[in-house]
This record gives structure tokens, sequence and C-alpha cells, in this order.
């Protein structure tokens, strides 16, 4: 049997180094973490030619919605183990 995931971690993570999709890094989702980093780096590099609000605000929604996910316990670890 693995060893699961510690759900504090992830909200803590979540909390201090979402955006940059650290959180999803932990938890194993690789491709979408990678997504959410690019999309941060993106946005930050463009925000003086006001595009780059857009791609911070898609971070935005996707942050509260991961939020939900892991309060809920449905964003699980990627390998099939728990929270522990």
């Amino acid at each position: 049997m693995e060893q699961g995931k510690l759900f504090w971690l992830t909200i803590l993570l979540w909390f201090v180094l979402g955006q940059f999709g650290i959180h999803r890094f932990y938890l194993g989702y690789k491709k979408s973490a990678i997504t959410m980093l690019a999309l941060t780096l993106v946005g930050w590099a463009t925000i003086v030619i006001a595009v780059g609000f857009v791609f911070l605000f898609v971070v935005g929604i996707w942050l509260l919605v991961d939020l939900i996910l892991i309060l809920t316990k449905k964003l699980k670890p990627a390998d099939g183990s728990q929270y522990i």
C-alpha cells in the first residue's frame, strides 16, 4: 500500500505557492501543474500590455476551483493514494 499525501501540506502549498501550481506538483499532476505555472509566468510577463490580466484571471479561477476540490477531497493524489 502506498503512502498518502498530507492534507494540511496540500492546503499550505495551495495557499503559499498555489499560483505556480506547486500543490498540483505535490499531488502528482505534473502536466496541469506545468500548465498553471506557464499561465502564471506568461501572465506576469505580459501584464504590462494588459493581456496578462486574462491569464492571471484564469489562474485565479482555477485556484478557487482547486481549493474547493481539495477541501472536499475530490482532488486526490494522482497515484490513487488517500490523504493522511
